[in-house]
């Protein structure tokens, strides 16, 4: 497969974050609503990017059916689209809402006709500088709704290399909070099943990246999963803009000392974000040093000593 020539999707981080289980159709139609959203309103230099009202969006129903899909089940996936709710806390909001309003299929007609939220519209246009970038073949050739996630959670982390997930964010992510109980059932079920199709289209040039992890242990219980991003075109990216050196040094700042559960913490944060946002120079530094602390500290003190470091090199200046 030539990845140049393959349709690029972008969407907002807060989406690819944001706690949801869709069915391999479901994620289908999601796919196509994005890039007929980044046709509308991000490629085209007169799309309009403050103002929208409901989009209408059609999609051929062979694209939603794949190879192995009866019509009667895009139906049903489209009906539990409906009713699929998107919800995002933001600083100064919360959102819940659905992907579509509606779908209509006229039998016979080779589409099928949904309506977009304008509420859901900002999400997926190009509004910040933060957005996941992932190809359309590839997302719709894969066949499991687990490697759908964790292909875009991959591409979201591509520049950087690997991420973490602690084994709860793991399943809250994925709502999978009342199933596979166990570890072992966990990893062999949604874990490994996306990795190893992952790693096979890799091997086989139909996809772009795949994942290995390391498992991280409190005493003998895994606690959370390191997952380093192996990446054909990661030699070819650009170099960061101080805006993304800003976004994941504050994602991992809230994360390390937890605070959207402690408001001191986040208050110290946003200070922190401040400081380094008068001398964008400092954020690359600030970035390279969290990264050092990820490879080298164990994860109990990634707190202390961002916490230290910060305070050191770039507040006491």
């Amino acid at each position: 497969m030539n990845m140049n020539t393959n349709p690029v999707l972008a969407q907002h981080n807060k989406l690819t974050e944001s706690r949801y289980n869709f069915s391999v159709v479901e994620k289908r139609a999601v796919y196509f609503i994005i890039r007929e959203v980044r046709k509308q309103f991000v490629e085209r230099e007169d799309g309009q990017r403050d103002l929208f009202d409901n989009l209408i969006v059609r999609i051929q129903t062979k694209n939603l059916r794949g190879s192995d899909t009866e019509l009667r089940k895009v139906y049903e996936a489209m009906r539990k689209l409906k009713r699929k709710e998107i919800y995002i806390e933001e600083n100064e909001k919360v959102l819940s809402v659905g992907y579509i309003n509606y779908f209509e299929h006229k039998k016979g007609d080779e589409e099928v006709e949904v309506e977009v939220s304008k509420k859901i519209l900002p999400y997926l246009v190009e509004l910040a500088t933060h957005f996941t970038e992932y190809y359309l073949t590839v997302a719709l050739s894969l066949k499991n709704k687990y490697s759908q996630r964790f292909y875009e959670l991959c591409s979201q982390w591509k520049n950087t290399g690997f991420f973490i997930l602690s084994i709860d964010e793991l399943r809250r992510k994925f709502v999978l909070e009342d199933k596979y109980p166990r570890y072992a059932l966990l990893k062999a079920k949604v874990i490994e099943t996306a990795r190893k199709e992952l790693q096979q289209m890799y091997n086989e040039g139909g996809c772009d990246l795949f994942f290995t992890y390391k498992e991280e242990k409190i005493g003998k219980k895994v606690d959370r999963l390191k997952f380093f991003v192996t990446n054909k075109e990661s030699e070819n990216n650009e170099e960061f803009k101080p805006d993304d050196y800003a976004y994941y040094v504050r994602l991992w700042l809230n994360q390390w000392l937890k605070a959207d559960k402690r408001p001191k913490n986040k208050e110290w944060v946003n200070k922190v974000m401040d400081a380094l946002n008068l001398n964008p120079d400092n954020l690359k530094i600030c970035y390279d040093k969290l990264i050092w602390i990820q490879k080298n500290k164990p994860v109990e003190d990634w707190a202390p000593y961002a916490r230290y470091i910060v305070e050191e090199d770039f507040m006491n200046k």
